[in-house]
This record gives structure tokens, sequence and C-alpha cells, in this order.
């Protein structure tokens, strides 16, 4: 019996234990997922104000793992904002209990989903996550105390092939960027003490690249420790999403980025120190964000050795290198770099007061600055691209195979920086500097080299000054140069330079202006600060200059020169000033400063030399010029002397000697020139005077001396047999009759001997050497040339204007009058066989045009007639029809009536007649309104003037008996002007060739 009661209790206590755990894992397997399942989302949605969505909750009573699926919360526009595919956690329950608190084997979260959008208007689609209403308002609860953290243990914590995408619509245009896949796997994360885990972390960029981190970590205290590394990252889509403010586009191009990190705890706050980065950027193109014109090529840059202390306030760079970059660059019309313009505005709107009324950010108070400190920076194959549109026409500079190393850089500017660069400027030239720097205070000593250095790249700036031409010329320069910030600022600079191969040319003419093979500058020695600047010597090697004194005084160098644009000049009340005392004007003597060249010499020189101050216009083409100048100095006492030797043509020998003080100005020149032929100078005898030069020599003694100001000037010039060859026509010419005057300077034996000394103030603004020259010449021939009827009124037997021949209006024929004076002029030349009559017709237009009108209306009608001859067969030009009476009406009615159709009707008799005036005579009417239609006939004029001169010429021939070979007919003329005197042709007399 006992036995039995046993055994029902205990068959009581296993039914009660079964239905308990029945009960249990009824609950647990089916009731609390149910319950859960469909109280969550409800619970979800007052917390969000959103509907979520979710499949299953399960739940395992025995092994504490709970798993949801299917989980997705969507945001107020019903798209997507958070989801994933399972949960689960696996809850150790014992070691809970034993541990005092919560320890998760594991939490496995997979495909994770997170969707951010940013909205046009700027919101997120997570604000839209809002509780339903606002809970009551609690009572106040008295604090409890501190019992520390929660003893929290997760053995294991991962996520999935995650997803995290992201949408910015607030630019106006949709940038979007996906991280996929979301690897997360996190190890032995706890709240105890001195309990440390480990994960890794990696991360998918649809658009390219990758992030990954691993590394050990404990939250107490908080510290972590490992490794970041980047590759690959887009930053055209790092510029897209959150770069778009800067003024400049990145195009291209990838990042990479790996570097270890130690983040511990610390007093002031958490402390983070990076040790052994390095980035790399590859084939980076930055571009203007407007424009889009290329800014950056970077097909490559490194830095290594990257360490941030961000407690200590201290960035360490072991090295920066970079290679085959290119760098477009441009200074704008206002002076601006274009990289200045782009930054200076974008840190303007930077800079300006804070829109929709946020307040301005309170400026940090100085502290501890940062310390920067960069090993070495390596830059190779660089190329710089610059254009300065400053300058009237765009100067282009292109700076290839630039080569920099810069050494030890620190922020505090202390020590020395080694520097070595190089570069080729416009693939022709080159520079280099080596040697060390110092920034603050500024201070450099360099070695300097320059080679092959094209100076027509700087042509743009020569424009503004001189009208010249650069064409060809080298600069090369070795030396070694000081610079120091100070004051004042020190510069030094001693070495060789030298100019190859300059080549000059005038923009007015076209022509070569100044040119030499070398240009030797050696023993420069400059001191900017002493204001000291020597040369040792100077060697100039086939030198060419073309040198030119104009009519009027001045030289091709002033015509060269740009004149300067004029700005207004402000006025001012005079004030007075007191005279500055003598220590003063000692002080400003020695701020002058000082220049000497020991020696210049030229060898092999050439030049043009042309002066038409002279009586005759001086032209030389000098060579073989030799010699040299000393004792070149700015000294008050010191003169230079110069002695030079060479040719003109080869042929006549010149030379030159004499002092300079070029202080004051005063100088003691003599130039000799002997045996010139003067046949070889006649292009230049014609452009003066008209003539070429048949036969002659020459030789000229020019001796100039200036002391304070004034000018003394001996000319003696000697010609031998001088004969003038054929007339050039030269409107510019002298206008002087030069065989009368020839003929009058000649002495016996065929020579001329002149003498001009000229005197003048070189300060006196009217004084002219020309006019002085040409005043001497009209004294000695005005006489005889310039009147030459008066020279010969005394074989006229009537006192009448031979210079003219007067004629009625449109007509050449000669009046009984002019006959007659034509007939005295022609016996008066009968006795001078050496002199020339020249003739000019001319015809005016206002006095003949009106008498000849009539003979062009004529000329139509003979056209009208030949046209209608030629439609019956017959050819006849015009020229040759004389015109009937009958003709002459009718074809005057039908060209009256082509002209003028709207005022020409017949009668009923068929008689043509004018509407506006049918009274009048028609073909008087007629005849004016036809002749008034004919505008002045320059080729009738001109033949009017022709037929004149002929007349005139027949005449003195046949009937004056004049050689034909003593008549010349001039050019004719067609005047605008009143004839005062009548209408009338020029007569002039001229020595016989």
């Amino acid at each position: 019996m006992p036995i039995t009661l046993n055994r029902k209790k205990i068959l009581i206590a296993v039914a009660a234990v079964s239905a308990g755990v029945a009960a249990y894992a009824l609950a647990g397997f089916y009731l609390l997922p149910k319950i859960a399942l469909s109280k969550l989302p409800q619970i979800v949605k007052e917390q969000t104000g959103q509907t979520p969505q979710l499949q299953q909750i399960r739940l395992n009573p025995f092994s504490w793992v709970l798993e949801l699926r299917e989980f997705s919360l969507p945001a107020g526009d019903g798209q997507l904002l958070a989801g994933f595919e399972a949960l689960r956690i696996d809850l150790a329950a014992w070691e809970s209990i034993k541990l005092g608190g919560v320890v998760v084997d594991s939490i496995e979260l997979s495909k994770l989903q997170l969707n951010i959008a940013r909205r046009a208007d700027g919101g997120f689609n997570f604000a839209d996550l809002q509780p339903e209403q606002a809970e009551a308002e609690a009572a106040p609860v008295a604090p409890e105390a501190d019992t520390g953290p929660v003893k929290l243990l997760i053995r294991r914590a991962a996520i999935a092939d995650g997803k995290l995408a992201w949408l910015d619509a607030s630019t106006g245009q949709a940038l979007a960027e996906t991280l996929v896949p979301v690897n997360l796997m996190l190890q032995d994360i706890s709240t105890q003490a001195e309990q440390a885990g480990n994960g890794k972390l990696t991360l998918g960029i649809e658009s390219g690249g990758s992030i990954e981190w691993s590394g050990d970590f404990s939250l107490q205290p908080l510290a972590s420790k490992g490794h970041l590394q980047l590759d690959a990252i887009g930053l055209d889509k790092i510029w897209q999403l959150f770069l778009q403010q800067l003024p400049i586009r990145i195009a291209a191009g990838r990042a990479g980025l790996q570097i270890d990190y130690d983040l511990t705890s610390a007093d002031s706050g958490v402390a983070v120190v990076l040790r052994n980065g390095a980035l790399a950027l590859q084939q980076l193109a930055v571009v203007e964000k407007n424009s889009g014109k290329p800014l950056i090529d970077l097909p490559e840059l490194a830095v290594d050795g990257i360490g941030v202390d961000v407690e200590g306030q201290a960035v360490n760079v072991a090295a920066l290198t970079s290679r085959n970059a290119e760098i477009q660059a441009w200074l704008q019309a206002d002076g601006t770099v274009n990289y200045q313009a782009l930054f200076g505005q974008d840190a303007a709107a930077t800079s300006s007061a804070p829109a929709n009324g946020a307040a301005a950010p309170i400026a940090a108070e100085p502290g501890k600055p940062w310390s920067v400190r960069l090993g070495e920076l390596a830059l190779h194959d660089y190329q710089i691209h610059f254009t300065d549109f400053s300058q009237a026409k765009p100067a282009e500079f292109k700076l290839s195979e630039l080569n920099c190393k810069l050494q030890n850089f620190s922020s505090d500017l202390a020590g020395k920086l080694p520097l070595q660069f190089s570069t080729r400027l416009n693939q022709t030239g080159s520079l280099a500097l080596n040697g060390d720097m110092l920034l603050q205070p500024f201070a450099a000593d360099w070695d300097v080299q320059i080679k092959n250095l094209q100076l027509k790249t700087f042509q743009p700036y020569l424009d503004p000054f001189v009208k010249l031409e650069l064409v060809d010329g080298d600069v090369n320069l070795s030396g070694k140069l000081h610079l120091a910030a100070a004051e004042p600022f020190q510069l030094t600079f001693n070495g060789d330079a030298d100019i190859d191969n300059l080549l000059t040319r005038d923009q007015l003419k076209n022509k070569d202006f100044l040119k030499w093979s070398n240009l030797a500058l050696d023993g420069i020695a400059i001191d900017l600060a002493a204001q000291d600047f020597k040369l040792a010597k100077v060697l100039l090697e086939r030198p060419y200059v073309r040198f030119n004194i104009k009519k009027d005084g001045s030289t091709n160098i002033d015509e060269i020169l740009v004149e300067p644009k004029a700005e207004p000049v402000k006025t001012a009340k005079p004030v007075k000033t007191a005279a500055k005392p003598a220590a003063a004007k000692a002080k400003a003597k020695a701020d002058e400063p000082s220049i000497s060249i020991g020696k210049i010499e030229m060898r092999n020189g050439k030049s043009d030399f042309a002066d038409y101050s002279l009586i005759l216009p001086f032209v030389a083409e000098m060579n073989g010029l030799n010699g040299e100048v000393r004792g070149f100095s700015s000294d008050q006492d010191a003169a230079a002397t110069m002695a030079l030797k060479g040719k003109v043509y080869d042929m006549a020998l010149v030379g030159i000697k004499g002092k300079y003080q070029f202080q004051s100005g005063d100088s003691d020149i003599s130039l000799n020139f002997t045996h010139m032929p003067l046949p070889l100078i006649t292009p230049y005898m014609a452009e003066f005077a008209g003539y070429r030069i048949e036969k002659g020599q020459m030789a000229l003694d020019l001796h100039y001396k200036i002391k304070r100001g004034q000018l003394e000037v001996q000319n003696k010039l000697f010609i031998d047999q001088l004969t003038l060859g054929d007339k050039v026509e030269n409107p510019n010419a002298v206008s002087l009759p030069l065989h009368l005057a020839i003929a009058l300077l000649k002495d016996a034996d065929g020579k001329i001997n002149l003498d001009f000394p000229i005197t003048g103030s070189l300060e006196d603004p009217q004084f002219s050497v020309g006019a002085l020259v040409r005043d001497v010449l009209v004294n000695l021939v005005k006489k005889v040339a310039m009147s030459p009827f008066k020279a010969i009124a005394s074989l006229l037997s009537d006192d009448k204007d031979f210079s003219s021949v007067q004629f009625m209006p449109g007509s050449a024929e000669l009046a009984k009058e002019e006959a007659d004076k034509l007939g005295e002029l022609s016996k008066a030349l009968l006795s001078k066989p050496d002199l020339t009559l020249e003739i000019k017709g001319i015809a005016y237009q206002n006095l003949d045009w009106p008498a000849m009108r009539f003979s062009a209306l004529q000329d139509v009608l003979k056209k009208m007639k030949s046209g209608e001859l030629r439609d019956q067969g017959q050819k006849i030009r015009h020229e040759y029809i004389q015109l009937s009476d009958d003709d002459y009406k009718r074809l005057l009615a039908k060209f009256f009536a082509e002209v003028f159709p709207q005022d020409f009707e017949r009668s009923l008799l068929g008689k043509p007649r004018i509407k506006s005036n049918p009274d009048a005579d028609f073909y008087t009417l007629a005849r004016e309104r036809l002749e008034g239609i004919f505008q002045p006939d320059p080729l009738k004029l001109n033949d009017l003037a022709v037929a004149r001169a002929n007349h005139i010429a027949q005449y003195v021939t046949e009937s004056g008996g004049i050689s034909r070979d003593r008549v010349y007919i001039l050019a004719t003329e067609l005047s605008q002007d009143e004839a005062a005197d009548g209408i009338s042709a020029m007569l002039t007399l001229n020595a016989a060739p």
C-alpha cells in the first residue's frame, strides 16, 4: 500500500512537471511569439508613427534563442527606411544568472537594410519617426544610487550582408551612394573593466572602393587599437555627396588610406594617436565647377609615414611624393590668379552672415598651435601651364619636367630647408635652384642656373613699352644668389651671364633694330641694398644696330617708344618747403646707385646709320666695327673713353673717338668718313631729293661738343665730281631743283666744299639742327633755283607772269595773248640751252566741268545711236558718229523718257513735252535737266589737263623752235579749288640733265 501511494505521488509529480513543461513550452513556443507578433508592431507604431511589418517571431524557451524575421519600417512617404531579413539573439541564461547580468552568446543580424534620404527641402526621412501621442508627464522620480554599469557580455555580434543606402535630393539633383555589403563582426563585448574585445568591419562601396577596419576595443575604460584601410575610394563621388559647395569639381580620382590608430580615455577626454599612415591619390582630375576648365590632373600622389597626436596637436609626415601632375593656372585680366578668384569668392560666401537668422559662430580662443613637420616633399615631372591674360596679348608659359625636393619643413619655421628645384620653360629653357633657405625670417642662399631661356616668351610684357619684336635670343646665367628679408631688403648676386643670338625687329617698319651673336657679362657683382652694380667685362660679338636721325631731329628710338597713357593730374595748392640742408643733400647723393663697367669690347660690329638733319641725308652701312669703351662709371668725375674703327660699305673708312661723361652728359666726339662712294647711297638720296646719283665721292668730318647743355657741331662736307642721275618721282623729296644748286656750288674742278657750324642749347625745345641746315640750303640757292623766271627776266621784253598759261573754261585752245607770251618765252629759252621747260597741265573741276557736261551728254546719245546701228548690223564705235539734228532731238527725248519717265509725255501730235512744264521748250529744258545728272568725270578732266599741256608743248616746239628733249610734261593735276587767278597751266624751269 505505501508503495502504491509513492508511485501515485511520483506519477502526479511527473504529470505536474510535464504539464508545467508543456505549459512552458506552449507559452514559449507559441503564446509569447504570437502575442509579441501582434503587439510589437503596434508598440513600434506608437513610438514612431509608422506601421512596421514583421513576418515572424520565434522563441525557443529552452535554449533562450529569439528570432525575428522579415522586419521592415517605412518612412512617411511609404518608402523603406529600415529592415532586416532575420535577427537572431542567443541568450546564455544560466551564465547570465551566474554573472548577475546579461550574457549573450551571439547576436546575428542578416541583410540589414537602412535607407537614409535627404529630401529636396533639406529634411531627412527618419525625421518622420515621431510618437503618435506625447507621453504623459511622468512624476518626478528620485534618483537612484549609482550602482555602476550593467554587467553585459556579448560573445559575438555580427551583421551579415547589410546594405546602407544614402540619397540626397537637397542640391536639386538626386545624389546616391550605397554601402554594400556591410559585414561587421564583434567579439567579447563587455562592460566589465579590463575586458577587451576585437572586431572587424568591411564596407563595400557601390560606386567603387571599400573600407575595412579591424582592431581591439574595451568599454571600461573606453579604448581601442586597430587598423583602418580605405581602398580605391571614388573622389568624384565624395565631391558629389559632400563637397559641392566648393567652387571646384572633382571629375575623377581614387584615394586609398591605411593607418593604425590608438584611442584611449584621458582626463581631458579621448586621446587619439594615428601612426604608420599612408595616403595615396591616383588619377585625380579637378576642374572648375561652372566652366569645366581643367585645373589639376594628378596621376599619382603618395603621403607616407603619417602620424597624428590629437592631444599633443602634432602632425608628422615622413614624405610626400607626387609624379606627372599637370596644373593649369592663369592670371586674369584684373590681376588675380584663377585659384585666388575661385577660393576668394568661396571664402567670401562662407564668411558672410549666416542665413535664416542663424547665430554666427563664436570665434575660438587662441590656444596652442598645431605642430606640423614634413620630412621630405618630392615632386617629379610636374607640368604647369600658366597664361597671363592681364596683357593685351596673353603670355603663355609651360613649366615641364619640374622637379622639386624640399626637406625638413616645420610649422615653427625654424631651421634650414634644403631645396632642389629644376624645370624646363617652354620646352627650350631651363631653371635650377640648389641651396638652403629659411622661412622666418626669410633668407636664401642658392646656386642659380638658367640655360637657353627664350626672350620672345616675354614679348607681351615688352609691348606696352616699345614697338619692338623679340624674334630670337637666349639667356644664360650662372651664379650665387643671396636673399634676406631685412631693412633694406638684401639681394646680392655674383656670377656670369650671357645673351646669345639676340634679334629684335622694329614693328613699324619690320626691319632689324638690334641684334648680336653674343653678349657676355663677366664678373657680375650686385649688391642691391648698397646700390652697388659692377661688371668686370662686357663682350659684344657681331652686334648690329639701326640708328636713324630724322629730319625733325628725333630718332627711330623715339619712334618705337610707346607713349604712356596720360593720367589725370591732381592739382594742389603750392606748399612752400624749406631748403634741404646740406646733410640731406649728401644723403640723397649717397643713395644714388653706383655703376661701373671695367671694359666694354666690341668685335666685328655692324650698323645702319642715317642722319637726315644734314644738308644731304647721310646714310651709311657700317661694318667691321671693332673697338672698346673703358672707364664707364657713374662717378661724377669719371669720363669714358671710346675708340672705334670700321668701314662703310666695305670701302669707306670710319673712325669714332672721344670722351663722354655720363653724369653730366658733356662730350667731345669726332666722327670721320673718307672715300665714301656716293652712288652707293643713291636710294637714300632719292628718298631725300628725288634723284639718283650717277657719280661722286664724299668725305665727312663731324665734330660734336656738348658742355653744360650747349651743343657745338662743326660739319665739314667735301663732295667731288657729283653728278645726279635720273629723277625719281618722290612726293616726299625736298622741293629744290638740285641741278641748279649743284651748278652754283661746284668750283672749276667740280668740287664742293661746305662748312656748316651749328650751335644751340639742347634745353631749348625750339632748337632743331635740321631746320638750321635747311635754312642755309635755301639761302644758297633761292636767288636762282627758287626764282628761275626772274633770273631770265632780262631776256624777256615784257613784264608778264611767264610761270602760267591761261585757258577758257573747258577748253585747251591757246588764246592769242597766251600764244604771244609763249613765243617770248621760247626766244629766251633758245639762249639758255641748259634750261628745260616743265609743263604741268591743270583742270579745275568747279570751273571746267560745267562747260564739259554737254560733251558728256553727247557721248551718251552717240552710244545710244551706236547701239541702234549695231541692231541693224552695222558696227560703228560711238566716238566716230556724228549726230544729225533729228537724231539728236529723237535720242534726247528717248534718253529723257528713260531718266525721268514720270515727267515725260507726248502731245496728241506726238511731240515730246515735260509734264511739270508743258509750255517750255522741251529740248532746251531736257538738255539742262539731263546735264544735271552727270557728275564730274575725273578721266575727262584729266584728258583736258593733258590736252592743255600738250598744246603748250606743241606751240613752244613747233612755233617756238625749242628742242623736244628740253620740254617735259609733268603729271597733270585735278584741282577742287576755285582758281582765283583764272584757269591756268603751270610752267617751271630746271637745269638740263
